[in-house]
């Protein structure tokens, strides 16, 4: 049912929803190639203004006060949200780092695994699951920072996602499963266009031709997919919003 219901809010709130949320996927493409690493981090409270604007369309409140775009970067807010961001990150890729290291280093010293199999799947049964357990407590934290009546004065967004999110596992679990397909052909479709754009400047190999296909639907994704699967995200958070103690 939240499928539906994010479905009907995104088609209704579209043109409130799309210019923030395409302006965030610009601003993240261009900071991630100018500054990879230190950029990528400092840009990403661009993150709850898009939440915020998924979480109006989802109650269908859609009145545009000044820029949601730069809602994570008002200066009383902007380092607490960064800081809670980031920790969120690296909760959740921490273990999948730990896992790269042992496969690398461990499995493949010892020789007890071929790291081209054996390892790869250790590593991704072993550390993967808890990075997706870690993604799935951690999931309402942007829609947390983003909500006007949330206060992180008194709340910490990490433990109240948690909290939020007890017993609805299963539920986001179905809907990444949902979306997944989606998210591999927009992620592939990407790499042929990074591929393409990078042999262009520095010569090389064209792009192999099977992936010429996805890179079409790549808009499609990018335009309606992603949008509708955040949009399931912030429904799902308006629901279950009420957990928070002394809610105003």
């Amino acid at each position: 049912m939240r499928l539906i219901y994010a479905f009907k809010h995104l088609v209704k709130g579209y043109k409130y929803v799309m210019p923030t949320y395409i302006l965030s996927v610009l601003g993240l493409f261009l900071i991630s190639h100018l500054a990879p690493v230190i950029g990528t981090i400092l840009i990403l409270p661009i993150a709850i203004g898009v939440s915020r604007v998924m979480i109006n369309a989802a109650v269908e409140r859609t009145n545009l006060v000044g820029l949601p775009i730069l809602l994570g970067f008002k200066p009383t807010y902007y380092i607490p949200n960064l800081v809670f961001l980031v920790l969120r990150q690296v909760f959740i890729y921490l273990p999948l780092a730990i896992g790269t290291i042992v496969s690398v280093y461990v499995f493949d010293f010892l020789d007890f695994f071929s790291f081209d199999n054996t390892a790869a799947i250790a590593n991704l049964i072993a550390f993967s699951l808890p990075s997706a357990i870690i993604s799935l407590m951690f999931s309402m934290v942007p829609y947390l920072l983003a909500d006007e009546r949330f206060d992180q004065r008194k709340h910490n967004p990490l433990k109240v996602s948690i909290k939020i999110m007890h017993g609805n596992y299963i539920k986001l679990v179905m809907i990444r499963l949902f979306f997944a397909p989606w998210i591999a052909l927009q992620s592939t479709g990407l790499i042929y266009l990074l591929q393409t754009y990078y042999n262009r400047l520095f010569g090389g190999n064209p792009p192999l031709d099977f992936l010429k296909p996805v890179f079409f639907i790549t808009p499609l994704v990018i335009l309606f997919i992603m949008p509708w699967y955040q949009m399931v995200h912030a429904e799902l958070y308006a629901k279950l919003r009420y957990k928070v103690r002394n809610y105003r």
